[in-house]
């Protein structure tokens, strides 16, 4: 088996230098004769010599790698976006490194800081806190936000409609009748996927207070909060949860009280989940294009990276859809 050729392969039969061979890989001719040019094509040609995604690196001054920094990689959302990112990276012949936080700050800084040491050309930020203030030391760097956004947007970051779509939602739950609706949530602090969708649902009830808000603590209050709300008065009932493990608490006050739905109150949820569909009857929810914000992030990075004509950092909406099944 042959070697494989190399750059100094090709500039050894060129009689030319690597930096030459380097730029008339990257398309940079102005740096050469067009003698040269002409020379390199035929011994790259005969040669069948492929260029590394090392040797176009080094020309470009930059590492042809990402780092994908996330909060906490059980969360079966993060995994279609993990796709996306590694994806378009792949097509665009950058590898992908990721990290997995597990909801831990400190282990978020660690995992930034590592990554930068690597000489990575930009990093995907899945942040545990999007107000980190480590990340403001970082905003002058190639990163990118997504799924969760900080209160001022200092960096481009990638989310899902939050708020738009619940408000949809929510509004379908008021046109079927149902009157009295719940937005079921853990605690909001800091948390901008849960404020935003917060928000959306209060925009839809008109509104201002959080009389209607129910948060998860523990099982024990959960569960008296729930047997509250649903006797609390005589009109028409639904809750909303905030995403897939909310609602999983919600399903099982729900079978040890004895309630039904959708008899008893309508049932509806942020987060498409398979076990979702397979209930009887199935939970009307807001489905994510998670592989999609990958591919934006992905994508919004790698121009930063190649220099593209952006500008100031932006908040990029990914749209979501309603699926409706027969929860209320």
């Amino acid at each position: 088996m042959h070697n494989k050729v190399t750059i100094k392969d090709i500039a050894k039969l060129a009689g030319v230098s690597t930096a030459t061979v380097s730029h008339y890989i990257n398309h940079n001719y102005s740096k050469m004769s067009a003698e040269t040019q002409k020379k390199l094509e035929k011994i790259i040609e005969m040669t069948d010599y492929k260029p590394s995604n090392i040797a176009i690196s080094l020309a470009k001054n930059f590492n042809k790698s990402i780092g994908v920094v996330i909060a906490d990689i059980t969360n079966p959302f993060i995994t279609s976006v993990m796709k996306g990112i590694n994806d378009y990276a792949y097509k665009k012949g950058y590898s992908v490194v990721f990290t997995n936080s597990d909801n831990d700050v400190e282990n978020e800084n660690e995992n930034i800081k590592r990554l930068n040491q690597q000489n990575l050309s930009g990093i995907v930020i899945d942040p545990v806190l999007a107000d980190n203030p480590f990340l403001e030391t970082q905003i002058h760097k190639n990163m990118i936000m997504i799924d969760r956004q900080s209160s001022i947007v200092k960096m481009d970051t990638v989310v899902s409609d939050n708020e738009a779509c619940v408000y949809r939602f929510i509004q379908l739950m008021l046109e079927k009748g149902y009157q009295d609706i719940y937005f079921v949530s853990f605690p909001l602090e800091n948390i901008s996927t849960r404020l935003t969708r917060y928000k959306g649902f209060q925009n839809a009830m008109h509104k201002t207070d959080d009389e209607n808000l129910i948060i998860y603590y523990n099982h024990d209050q959960f569960r008296r909060t729930i047997e509250q709300a649903v006797k609390k008065n005589a009109l028409r009932k639904a809750f909303f949860t905030v995403n897939g493990p909310a609602l999983l608490h919600l399903m099982q006050v729900i079978q040890e009280l004895g309630y039904s739905y959708p008899n008893d109150f309508g049932v509806g949820s942020y987060e498409d989940l398979d076990w979702m569909e397979v209930l009887n009857p199935g939970i009307s929810c807001i489905r994510q294009d998670s592989y999609k914000m990958g591919v934006a992030a992905a994508q919004r990075l790698i121009d930063r990276i190649e220099n593209k004509a952006l500008n100031e950092p932006a908040l990029i909406e990914i749209k979501t859809s309603i699926v409706l099944r027969d929860s209320f």
